[in-house]
């Protein structure tokens, strides 16, 4: 790798977001197992919401905090992401982990291709 590549980074996010034009595949539903495993190394949280990060660190179990910070996915980056299948309510948020637990979500890895 010369000095001009960057390191491949993982990411765990709050919801399916494209970070830059570019091409991504967004795979799963994957299992926490999996899911934990990915998480066993280096990676960046940019779960910008409490309840959501406790959630997540229950759930993975792994220390996940909140952060709230815009990225920009490189070529070669992927990043964990929590997918609620229903909508919220305008104006609904949530205040724990347990409010999480009740909406269905699914968990997908988003992977920036190109």
């Amino acid at each position: 790798m010369n000095s001009n590549e960057s390191v491949p980074k993982l990411y765990i996010l709050n919801s399916p977001v494209l970070t830059a034009y570019g091409e991504f595949r967004f795979d799963g539903p994957l299992e926490v197992g999996d899911v934990s495993s990915l998480l066993n190394g280096d990676f960046v949280s940019a779960v910008g919401h409490d309840a959501t990060a406790r959630f997540l660190s229950l759930l993975f179990d792994v220390a996940i905090p909140e952060n709230r910070i815009q990225i920009h996915m490189q070529p070669g980056d992927r990043a964990v992401v929590i997918r609620l299948l229903n909508r919220l309510e305008a104006g609904q948020t949530f205040g724990s982990p347990e409010d999480i637990a009740k909406v269905p979500y699914e968990i997908g890895l988003l992977t920036r291709t190109a």
